[in-house]
């Protein structure tokens, strides 16, 4: 048996982004295991490619390689193009 410790330290300034957005992400990105985010993502309602490409993220990448940095992305591009989506200008 293999017992392991992870010590999770916060962030002093998270990084900015929408957290709706976010937890969207998220839960498309991991609800399919070992799926390539490409697949997993079409669950959101937009074009799931180029999500990933505004995000700079390669479309065979996995959810489990995607470092924190690269899914506030996904959210900043999603919440980007649902803001656009809605009609409502800044």
């Amino acid at each position: 048996m293999t017992s392991s410790v992870v010590r999770l330290v916060p962030r002093t300034a998270p990084l900015p982004c929408d957290r709706r957005a976010l937890e969207r992400v998220a839960e498309a990105a991991f609800g399919q295991r070992r799926k390539m985010l490409r697949q997993s993502l079409r669950s959101l309602g937009v074009d799931s490619l180029s999500l990933l490409a505004a995000a700079g993220i390669a479309a065979t990448a996995r959810a489990e390689e995607i470092p924190v940095e690269g899914f506030v992305a996904l959210a900043q591009a999603l919440a980007a193009r649902t803001f656009a989506a809605s009609g409502n200008a800044p």
